[in-house]
């Protein structure tokens, strides 16, 4: 969601802190594309003024790339 959202929507490692004093709401959402999709920032949010932050990738390949280097990945994809 983050390259198609153009960073719009950042990822965030995911980690439970328990506070019994602020309620906590979590969203999961499951998307799991073909390995010959290409992911990619959406056309519709890409203009003169913002400019796409990630490149274009197959699904398969960025899956392959996150499991050897985790999250390093993202800089390989800017």
């Amino acid at each position: 969601m983050q390259i198609i959202s153009n960073g719009m929507l950042v990822g965030a490692e995911h980690r439970v802190v328990t506070n019994s004093s602020i309620a906590r709401t979590t969203s999961a959402y499951f998307i799991y594309p073909s390995n010959e999709s290409l992911i990619e920032p959406a056309k519709e949010l890409i203009n003169a003024c913002n400019q796409p932050q990630y490149r274009s990738i197959l699904f398969g390949d960025f899956r392959g790339n996150f499991f050897y280097k985790g999250a390093m990945v993202e800089a390989e994809l800017q």
